[in-house]
């Protein structure tokens, strides 16, 4: 039964020794017939410097672009709805007079339930002067900026809803439609 060797054996390490010696001795060679080229490259000074008038050329162009930019005005947004001065008296804008009549109607407690439900339709903006509660400030007058807003080729489009759905709902199930036969522990299928 013939055995496998591993590794070389010693004929191989032998070759494979001379032929470093061999690449290390042309690698010196080559270097001492290069030596002075060498040291002369090294010692080069750096000749990426770039000369003083090309330095003050280009400074002078970047100034020159920074200045010369075109202005575009600002975008003007629609002013603000001014504020009432008795508003500083308490936090609440005045209430609708139409509203307010909702408490006076009905019973005592109807017409308390009819008033804060009408008044509850109203987003905080509409109720409040300023926000009263942190959760308030994100999206605090996001409709008014939000009116402004064009829609833009490249969003997301509701592609599927429109094509797909129907717009008035489910349909009524047609005249042939029976309901599916149920088994119950009184119907055995089996034979």
């Amino acid at each position: 039964m013939p055995t496998t060797q591993r590794g070389l054996d010693a004929r191989l390490q032998k070759g494979w020794a001379h032929a470093i010696e061999k690449e290390a001795k042309l690698r010196l060679k080559w270097f001492r017939a290069n030596e002075a080229r060498l040291n002369e490259i090294a010692n080069k000074p750096p000749s990426r410097e770039v000369p003083e008038d090309v330095k003050n050329e280009y400074k002078k162009t970047l100034i020159e672009s920074y200045q010369n930019v075109i202005k575009h005005p600002r975008i003007k947004t629609r002013d603000p709805d001014p504020i009432d001065p008795s508003a500083f008296q308490g936090i609440m804008k005045p209430v609708d007079p139409a509203v307010r009549k909702l408490i006076y109607t009905g019973s005592n407690k109807d017409g308390r339930m009819n008033y804060l439900k009408k008044r509850v339709e109203l987003i905080p903006e509409r109720r409040f002067y300023f926000t009263e509660v942190s959760s308030w400030e994100y999206g605090w007058n996001m409709w008014d900026s939000a009116k402004d807003m064009r829609k833009t080729g490249f969003g997301r489009q509701q592609v599927i809803k429109d094509s797909f759905y129907r717009r008035r709902g489910v349909g009524n199930d047609p005249e042939w439609y029976k309901e599916p036969a149920v088994f119950s522990p009184s119907i055995c299928s089996c034979s």
